[in-house]
């Protein structure tokens, strides 16, 4: 083998190693005239094994709804660290967080479920993002948006769970606000 087979053999392992994947499946946009008023995150649920990844989303979620122009009212529901780690009572937080947000007049509100967040065992480690998001009308209690979506990202240093999660929440959003 020559020196050129070798360097495009290598040139091409290192290129399909670093690929990166979404797969996303999600409810119709928000129509034009929900689209205004103001924003709540509500707490998500944490259903993987990695202790506060459903605050870390939450957290994302509402810098991605800000980047996007729209007003966030109240502040982010994070438990303390230490309620967070031993699973704290979501329903109750939620509940609390859905009350307020209706007591402030807010029009939205975020919600949603970390389900994965971690890497993938081997060699290339790659990191692997999956939730779910739905959006709550919060005068009627109702949602009038959901989405889930997976993504894994590439290796070779190209990121970790963070910037997937927030290529992912960015991608699901986009597609509630029709962006």
């Amino acid at each position: 083998m020559n020196w050129r087979a070798f360097l495009a053999s290598t040139s091409l392992a290192l290129l399909l190693s670093g690929c990166a994947g979404m797969n996303l499946h999600t409810a119709k946009p928000l129509s034009a005239k929900q689209d205004g008023g103001a924003w709540a995150v509500l707490p998500f649920v944490n259903n993987t094994e990695t202790p506060m990844a459903n605050a870390r989303a939450a957290a994302m979620a509402a810098g991605v709804l800000q980047s996007d122009g729209l007003q966030l009212r109240g502040n982010l529901p994070i438990s303390t660290r230490t309620e967070a780690l031993l699973g704290g009572d979501w329903k109750k937080e939620y509940a609390s967080a859905l009350r307020a947000a209706r007591s402030d007049g807010t029009r939205y509100a975020l919600g949603g479920s970390v389900d994965e967040w971690d890497y993938r065992a081997g060699i290339n480690a790659e990191p692997e993002v999956a939730m779910t998001l739905w959006v709550v009308d919060v005068a009627s209690d109702r949602v009038i948006w959901s989405g889930v979506g997976s993504a894994h990202g590439g290796s070779l240093g190209r990121g970790g769970t963070g910037t997937v999660g927030q290529r992912l929440i960015q991608r699901l959003l986009k597609r509630a606000l029709d962006r």
